[in-house]
């Protein structure tokens, strides 16, 4: 649950940064325009229901959906392959076991490596579900609020394009570095004679599988909403 709450915490920290700069970009922009400044209800309500379906996604995707493709890798590659923390923990663990100094220790955890593996699959399993339902539910009902608030004109409009932006590089960003970290590692993984669990480039790869086909469908989207102006 640890990764998982570091990408959702991830995915928050390039959020917030996007969404300034472009609340900044959007003042700026009505200020030039001679527009007043002022926020009406439903552009809150659309600010809102953008803001929620960017999470909504990311939490299906990076947090439900690559989850379950890493246990998926683990079944079909080798589960050192999406397991490699749990390798790592359990060769410390039996080094301290082994070591006499740490004789004032006292080691609790007398699972077998397979036993453990066991644990972090079904957990993974239940992980993966639980935030895949989760953010479908709250990305379907985001989704519609905001067809029901949104007239026809305001799909191509400011706030809009200020969306597709903020998912846009979120997205890129995610999958760039997860491509980058997962790549090397998967041939490392695959053409090295390694110790199991010393690449375990499963998470990274899940990550970049889920990611890539959303960053090109914001690209897409963006791409189509500046040609329709």
């Amino acid at each position: 649950m640890g990764n998982i709450a570091g990408i959702l915490f991830g995915l928050i920290g390039l959020a917030i940064p996007i969404l300034i700069i472009g609340a900044i970009v959007y003042f700026i922009l009505r200020i030039k325009s001679g527009i007043a400044l002022s926020i009406s209800y439903k552009d809150a309500l659309r600010v809102y229901f953008y803001i929620v379906i960017l999470v909504s996604v990311g939490l299906t995707g990076v947090g439900g959906v690559s989850t379950l493709i890493n246990v998926g890798l683990g079944e079909m590659v080798g589960r050192e392959f999406s397991y490699g923390e749990v390798y790592q923990d359990h060769r410390e663990l039996q080094d301290l076991k082994n070591n006499e100094d740490s004789s004032s220790y006292v080691v609790r955890d007398n699972r077998s490596l397979s036993e453990k593996i066991d644990l972090e699959m079904k957990g993974n399993l239940i992980n993966g579900i639980s935030l895949a339902v989760i953010g479908s539910f709250l990305m379907l009902v985001h989704f519609l609020g905001r067809r029901l608030v949104e007239t026809v004109d305001e799909h191509s409009d400011l706030l809009r394009r200020l969306y597709l932006i903020a998912g846009l590089a979120i997205f890129a960003v995610i999958t760039i570095v997860s491509l980058i970290a997962g790549i090397p590692e998967t041939l490392r993984y695959a053409l090295l004679e390694v110790e199991p669990g010393q690449e375990s480039p499963g998470e990274a790869l899940s990550i970049a599988i889920v990611g890539l086909p959303i960053w090109v469908s914001y690209l897409v989207a963006t791409l189509r909403n500046i040609r329709s102006q």
